[in-house]
């Protein structure tokens, strides 16, 4: 976040247009790639949350890398395009004509699984994806190659220069031809960039549209008659930065920038499937928003950022009191996801639980789908299976549900009294 203070401070016009663009990635880096291709985002989300690990369970000990009964695979993409004996088990026609779905359904001589019919929510699932048209992620299986240094690495070569795997460096300024314009590092970034392509920087805008930008960019929200009237009579040569330093001290800035890390940690104030404002809801979720937009407004450096949302409750108390409050309500980042609280299977609902922690710890906070690991290794990146149940093991010993409930019950999550045991106990007594 101090970054977002040090970037606007002499911020150039043409930078202010551009930082969206330039904020996370030097000029001359490479762009970020998406790790699958082949679907959209969405839908790859489906598959890999909700096919491929069906498939896991229920299919690939009969149709795997080992045994292809009835010569169908469908632990790999081009298995399952290929199909088995009698041909192709899914169809362009759709779901009506799909051989898989005929199979889980027990529509025909032919019923799969063998040992027991999937559960309504797999088969709409399947028929959801076979409706979308199977999509699954593309396959680029390299030749796996060991390192000296580390013989344990299975990844090829090029994985490990990714440059999401790079440490950070300090990189110098690049050099330009245009010397006169560039009036920061940074804006030599975005210089560079542009005459690479032989392009030349914006002309400076007018005073009256700098100030809209900036406002709706910090604040989400226009200036004020007010406020255009005084930075247009502010002639002083630092009037620019008076205003941004204006817009970060303002509430309006923690609502608008912390709204986007809600987005990334799934946020909700209800989860209506388990009851509006019931016992099954997360009808305390607006702590967690609260404390969120207070982060960004008191400015709270990145790596506490961090922490108090994974295990701020283990953190030390202020002074006399024996509850860290804000670490623990910040904690609700694990607690706000959403698993199947209907399941029959009480202990899928808790490996559920489990997962949903170490997909939104692992994508909002590394940047990777590490909860695909929950059936395989990764192929293009060093993420195993074993470092997924790691992580998932520490989350194991971290109950947010008080005790599983008889099956057909909802579960109803754990509740912490935002006071000390004194106070509780003097509650307690009335």
């Amino acid at each position: 976040m101090t970054v977002i203070r040090q970037l606007y401070r002499g911020l150039t016009v043409s930078l202010f247009v551009a930082m969206g663009a330039v904020a996370f990635c030097a000029a001359g880096d490479p762009a970020p790639t998406r790790p699958v291709a082949g679907a959209d985002a969405d839908a790859v989300a489906f598959f890999e949350t909700r096919i491929r690990p069906l498939l896991a369970d229920n299919c690939v000990s009969c149709h795997g890398d080992k045994t292809q009964h009835g010569g169908l695979r469908l632990d790999t993409r081009a298995g399952f395009a290929r199909g088995g004996d009698g041909g192709p088990v899914v169809v362009p026609e759709g779901p009506a004509h799909s051989k898989l779905l005929q199979a889980v359904r027990y529509d025909g001589t032919i019923k799969m699984p063998p040992s027991g019919k999937l559960t309504e929510q797999q088969i709409a699932d399947l028929t959801t994806w076979v409706a979308m048209g199977a999509p699954w992620p593309k396959e680029r299986i390299p030749a796996a190659t060991t390192s000296a240094s580390d013989p344990a690495f299975p990844y090829p070569a090029e994985s490990r220069k990714f440059w999401a795997f790079q440490p950070v460096r300090d990189r110098p300024a690049p050099r330009v031809k245009d010397r006169a314009w560039p009036r920061s590092p940074l804006d030599a970034f975005v210089l560079a960039g542009l005459e690479r392509r032989g392009l030349r920087p914006a002309p400076p805008t007018d005073r009256r549209t700098l100030l809209r930008r900036v406002t709706f960019d910090l604040t989400g929200l226009p200036p004020t008659p007010t406020e255009i009237s005084a930075f247009l009579a502010d002639t002083s040569p630092n009037a620019f930065a008076k205003v941004v330093d204006r817009l970060l001290a303002s509430p309006r800035y923690g609502e608008r920038w912390g709204r986007h890390w809600l987005d990334v940690v799934r946020y909700a104030d209800s989860l209506d499937a388990r009851g509006l404002g019931g016992e099954g809801d997360i009808r305390e979720a607006w702590r967690y928003r609260d404390w969120v937009v207070r982060a960004f407004n008191r400015d709270l450096p990145y790596d506490q950022f961090i922490v108090n949302q994974i295990a701020g409750d283990l953190l030390p108390p202020p002074a006399g009191r024996d509850l860290n409050v804000a670490g623990t309500i910040a904690t609700g980042m694990l607690a706000i996801g959403e698993w199947g609280n209907g399941d029959a299977d009480k202990e899928k609902i808790l490996t559920d639980i489990a997962d949903d922690q170490v997909d939104v710890v692992s994508r909002g906070f590394m940047g990777l789908t590490v909860a695909c690991a929950r059936c395989h290794d990764h192929k293009f990146d060093p993420i195993p299976t074993k470092d997924y149940y790691g992580m998932a093991g520490i989350f194991f010993s971290s109950h947010i549900l008080p005790g599983l409930t008889p099956k057909g019950q909802g579960e109803k999550p754990l509740r912490i009294p935002l006071m000390g045991k004194a106070a509780v106990a003097r509650r307690a007594r009335g």
